[in-house]
């Protein structure tokens, strides 16, 4: 094609590509650059479809994550230096990683996408003899990469040989200066130490922790989700939890001595009723009052802490299990809501009856909520939970908690230190 210029300008004479032979080449460089990738099922993996507050229910990991993701865009647009996401599985890396090389590819840059372990066996394959690209053309091309992503950094199979080949490659491009993205769902301490200062390097590398690892007791703190975290003192309402007068007095008494039990924890707060009255709600305020000034609270649903202890408990290795147990029993502030809920067998019976005894016979504060009467309770539990020495009773609303053919009326006397329940 020709252009329809006047006799002497510059382009008088001169064939141009006409639009549909430019959009082919085009879609060509395009598929090159997929297929240079290495993406596979990855190049669906776009900004456009991320979460962009991730899927952690945390509002500090939402945080994180969006850092992260607007960190990720800046890079995306004009690679420089190292980006390092770091997180548990399921967090989203990966597919923050691959829209980062999809957004280049777009942009017509190329970015090599390769996975740790595969990589590491790719270069033990090229070994072969009858192998289709050798080890040294196959270790250039990647340590070569304009830009390189690493994903799963750490969960390769560590092996002399395999540490030191990666530690090659990232060593060439620390030296280089050359844009790189590494995932990994190890923490950077756990890493070979060589690896550690150069992803360490605060001059090259922004590190971005997507999610902090949910491990031990962090696993099961429900006072992270974000409803209970919305349960406060202040936006606890009493009026819609009674069905009359008298359960709206009992309701806001309890309210108040609650409130009391936060600006100083002191021995347990029993806090009993029927579905519905608020148990839940009162503890709540109480995890989330303390925690804005002393961060060792945790607030566990009874059957979510057995199976965590479940699940955590192997005979071969006792080390998992013990460290859970130990945390809880030991946190400073235990809130434990819905006991009664559990199954009832008698492993998760002995489990709570050494939970609690334990907490007992140590004088930690403790809050319990419970739908149960002291008649449905396990004795040993029910003669600790009423001990009047130790616990204070909070009545939401008119509940037969002592399993009399009458509810108790208000106030009932304490001994000991003269404790009221409420």
């Amino acid at each position: 094609m020709r252009r329809a210029v006047r006799l002497g300008h510059p382009d008088f004479g001169k064939a141009f590509p006409c639009r549909c032979t430019e959009d082919e080449r085009e879609d060509e460089r395009l598929a090159r650059l997929q297929r240079y990738s290495n993406l596979g099922s990855l190049l669906r993996l776009t900004f456009d479809d991320l979460m962009t507050r991730g899927r952690s229910p945390s509002p500090q990991d939402q945080e994180r994550f969006a850092r992260a993701v607007a960190d990720a865009r800046e890079f995306a647009e004009e690679p420089s230096g190292w980006l390092v996401l770091c997180g548990p599985s399921g967090c989203g890396k990966t597919h923050l990683a691959a829209a980062v090389a999809n957004r280049c590819i777009e942009g017509g840059r190329p970015a090599l996408f390769m996975v740790v372990p595969d990589l590491l066996d790719h270069l033990r394959a090229a070994y072969r003899p009858d192998s289709e690209m050798g080890y040294d053309e196959l270790f250039e091309l990647v340590r070569s990469a304009p830009l390189l992503i690493l994903d799963d950094l750490g969960l390769h199979s560590s092996t002399p040989w395999a540490d030191e080949k990666l530690y090659q490659l990232i060593n060439y491009r620390y030296q280089a200066r050359t844009p790189t993205v590494f995932t990994t769902s190890r923490d950077i301490s756990e890493l070979d130490a060589r690896l550690q200062t150069r992803l360490g390097d605060a001059s090259l590398a922004r590190m971005h922790r997507l999610e902090l690892a949910r491990s031990g007791t962090a696993a099961i703190d429900a006072l992270e989700l974000p409803l209970l975290r919305r349960m406060t003192f202040k936006e606890f309402d009493p009026q819609h939890l009674a069905t009359d007068p008298e359960e709206l007095k009992l309701i806001r008494a309890a309210h108040r001595q609650a409130l009391k039990f936060a600006e100083e924890p002191k021995d347990w707060l029993i806090i009993a009723g029927g579905s519905g009255r608020g148990k839940t709600r009162l503890a709540a305020s109480i995890g989330n009052y303390r925690r804005e000034a002393d961060p060792g609270v945790l607030f566990v649903i009874v059957p979510d802490l057995l199976d965590r202890l479940r699940s955590s408990f192997n005979p071969q290795d006792p080390k998992a299990y013990d460290e859970v147990f130990e945390q809880v029993r030991n946190v400073p502030l235990l809130i434990l809501d819905d006991l009664g809920a559990q199954s009832g067998t008698p492993w998760a019976d002995e489990k709570l009856f050494q939970l609690l005894n334990y907490r007992y016979n140590a004088c930690l504060p403790t809050v319990i909520t419970t739908s149960l009467t002291v008649k449905d309770m396990d004795a040993r539990l029910a003669s600790r939970l009423t001990d009047p020495q130790v616990s204070s009773i909070l009545l939401m609303g008119r509940f037969d908690f002592w399993g009399r053919e009458k509810a108790t009326p208000p106030g009932r006397p304490g001994r000991g230190r003269g404790r009221r329940s409420v």
